[in-house]
């Protein structure tokens, strides 16, 4: 039987709620860049158009996702189904923010904003960025927070990376607060960002599962640097 014509706008509808993220890639890695890609159907026929069955993946994950094999267990369609309802929960809490046109200055005195490095940690180098948004949440200012770190610096092939990306208010007046809620494969996880009375900042991580990355961590004392 030949295979029915998607319809265009469970297409673009498809394509439109993922932003062309493809939800095993951020599942597995928390990788959330824009993916060469195509649609996939999660029930594996591709007669059912209906957009729940529906799913943008990268072309090795969907090439992965249809191949079937005796020798490792493959994706199961709930198991993605999963993953996909957790890209879209992460893509909404991302888009409900307001965009903001031009660069950020960062406001007189604000204690928190700005570029922060970690200390003695030359093996594992860290660095985050805090930017302030005009929007704020019950009248607490609220910040976008986004930093990369390192393992392994001086490995033959090269160190593991892992990235941070979230929005936070201030909570308590000094601490900004990232949790992630259980996944398929790995349990819940917290990151909590603690400024001290001297103007530096404090990471502590409480991890089931390695949120980063193997042997990625934000843990650590930090400074600012701009």
């Amino acid at each position: 039987m030949a295979r029915s014509r998607m319809p265009t706008e469970n297409e673009t509808s498809a394509l439109v709620e993922s932003r062309r993220r493809c939800c095993i890639c951020f599942a597995l890695n928390r990788d959330s860049e824009i993916k060469a890609g195509q649609i996939a159907h999660l029930d594996r026929n591709n007669s059912n158009h209906s957009p729940a069955n529906l799913a943008f993946l990268c072309l090795q994950h969907h090439d992965e996702y249809d191949t079937t094999t005796s020798q490792r267990k493959g994706f199961k369609v709930q198991e993605v189904k999963k993953y996909k309802e957790e890209l879209l929960d992460w893509l909404g809490s991302a888009l409900v923010q307001k965009v903001h046109f031009g660069i950020l200055s960062l406001p007189d005195g604000d204690p928190y904003a700005g570029q922060w490095v970690r200390l003695g940690s030359n093996e594992s180098p860290a660095e985050l960025q805090i930017i302030p948004l005009p929007d704020e949440a019950d009248g607490q200012p609220r910040y976008f927070v986004t930093g990369t770190a390192y393992h392994g610096v001086s490995r033959e092939h090269g160190p593991n990376m892992g990235s941070l990306d979230f929005f936070s208010e201030i909570i308590d007046e000094i601490s900004l607060f990232y949790s992630r809620p259980s996944l398929v494969i790995q349990g819940p996880a917290t990151t909590e960002l603690k400024f001290t009375d001297d103007g530096h900042l404090t990471i502590w991580e409480e991890d089931i599962g390695g949120q980063y990355g193997s042997g990625v961590t934000f843990d650590g004392f930090y400074r600012r640097v701009t």
